[in-house]
């Protein structure tokens, strides 16, 4: 099985971190996001500046590819801005890209409080609670 993670590259530490626990609980391929080695570099950037570098590097079709060739997708929501279990925007369109191709969605911690958590909660993603074995097993049912 394949999984593709979703969520904030500041995060990339975590999620690596993520991906070996996936890895040793038996997925075969877990895609990561592409991100900058200097995380700090992407905080500091203008959002047209961030806009720029996702066109030069082709990085919103480059993960929706990644979605596409997964059999789910894990949000990696860690508390971002002040905001308990953020989930951004870029990771709200993966969400919705995955849900429209049928993909089970996968969220790590509890849902935010958002301006879109009704949308969120339309998607019908399976909270986890921290429990990445809950995925394996939620896959191997279906």
């Amino acid at each position: 099985m394949k999984i593709t993670i979703c969520g904030s590259v500041k995060f990339m530490d975590k999620l690596r971190v993520l991906k070996r626990a996936l890895l040793k609980i038996g997925f075969e391929e877990v895609f990561l996001p592409i991100g900058m080695r200097d995380n700090n570099k992407i905080e500091g950037m203008s959002v047209l500046e961030s806009g720029l570098r996702k066109i030069k590097r082709n990085l919103i079709n480059t993960h929706y590819r990644k979605i596409l060739a997964s059999d789910c997708i894990l949000v990696a929501n860690y508390s971002k801005n002040g905001v308990e279990n953020y989930i951004g925007g870029n990771t709200f369109l993966e969400m919705g890209f995955a849900f429209v191709n049928k993909k089970p969605i996968f969220v790590l911690n509890q849902l935010p409080k958002m301006p879109y958590s009704s949308e969120i909660i339309g998607m019908k993603p399976i909270v986890l609670e921290g429990s990445l074995n809950k995925i394996w097993n939620f896959m191997l049912k279906k």
